[in-house]
C-alpha cells in the first residue's frame, strides 16, 4: 500500500464507524477459539548463571494456539538467554488470554516477579478492541508498568506495542481501519509511558506481516512470530541489562 493510500485511510477512518461494530460482533461469534500453551513454567540450559524470565499479560503471553510454551516468547527467549549468557534459565508465565492492561496488574506479584531478570509484557490490545478510552489505558498501562517494577525491582521490562492491526487477515475492512488507527493512538500512548520509566523498553511489529506470522484464527501470533519477538527481544536488550 502507497503512503499516499495509508494517509488516506487514515484521515477517513471514522467513516467505518458505523459499520465496524457489526463487523466486530460477527467475527466475535464466528471466530475459532483455541486453549494457551502448556508448560507454564520450564528451565532450559546448563551454565552456572542463573537467569530468571517471565511473560506477562493477555493472550500473546499466554500462548494462545501455541502448543507448548517452549515455542512461545517465553521459552523462546529462554532458550536465546540461556545461549547468549552460557546460562540456566528459567521461564514462567503469569498471563490470561483476554486481559486488558488494567486486569493485568493483579498478575504482577512480588512472589512470580520478584527474582525476575526479564519480564515480558503485552497488554494493549484488548484495551482498544474492547472500546477503552485512551485516557483510561493510560492510567492503567502506567500502573501496570509501575506494579511490575515495584515488583521485578531488577528486572529489564519490555513491552510488546501495539501490532499493525489493519494488517491482520482474521478483519475485514472497513473494522480493520478502526482497529489500526486506535492501534496506534494506543501504541503512542503506551511507548511514552515506556519511555518515562527506568528499566523499560519496547519492540514493535512494523510493517505488514506474512501470513506465516499468524496462527490459524489470523489474529494470533504463530510459533514464527513468536520467534520473531524474542529476536527483537535481545536486539534491544541494553548491553549491560544483567
Amino acid at each position: 500500500m502507497s503512503r499516499t493510500r495509508g494517509r488516506r485511510r487514515d484521515r477517513l477512518w471514522w467513516l467505518a464507524l458505523p459499520v465496524a461494530p457489526i463487523q466486530g460482533a460477527w467475527l466475535t461469534r464466528t471466530m475459532v477459539r483455541f486453549t494457551d500453551a502448556e508448560g507454564v513454567a520450564g528451565k532450559v540450559g546448563k551454565g552456572a548463571r542463573q537467569l530468571v524470565v517471565v511473560a506477562l499479560g493477555d493472550s500473546v503471553t499466554a500462548g494462545y494456539a501455541v502448543a507448548h510454551h517452549r515455542s512461545s516468547i517465553a521459552g523462546q527467549l529462554a532458550d536465546r538467554l540461556a545461549q547468549r549468557y552460557a546460562a540456566t534459565v528459567e521461564w514462567r508465565v503469569a498471563a490470561r488470554s483476554g486481559a486488558t492492561a488494567g486486569e493485568a496488574i493483579s498478575l504482577a506479584r512480588p512472589d512470580v516477579l520478584g527474582d525476575a531478570d526479564l519480564v515480558f509484557v503485552s497488554a494493549g490490545v484488548n484495551d482498544l478492541k474492547n472500546l477503552h478510552r485512551a485516557a483510561q489505558f493510560q492510567r492503567e498501562f502506567g500502573q501496570l508498568l509501575d506494579a511490575v517494577l515495584a515488583a521485578a525491582p531488577r528486572a529489564q521490562v519490555c513491552w510488546l506495542g501495539i501490532p499493525p492491526l489493519d494488517h491482520f487477515p482474521a478483519f475485514p475492512r472497513p473494522l480493520a481501519d478502526v482497529l489500526g488507527w486506535r492501534g496506534r493512538v494506543f501504541d503512542a500512548i503506551g511507548l511514552a509511558a515506556v519511555d518515562a520509566r527506568d528499566r523499560c523498553f519496547r519492540i514493535q511489529s512494523d510493517g505488514p506481516l506474512g501470513l506465516e506470522m499468524f496462527g490459524p484464527d489470523g489474529f494470533h501470533p504463530s510459533e514464527t512470530l513468536h520467534a520473531a519477538f524474542a529476536d527483537a527481544v535481545m536486539a534491544a536488550l541494553p548491553p549491560d541489562a544483567f
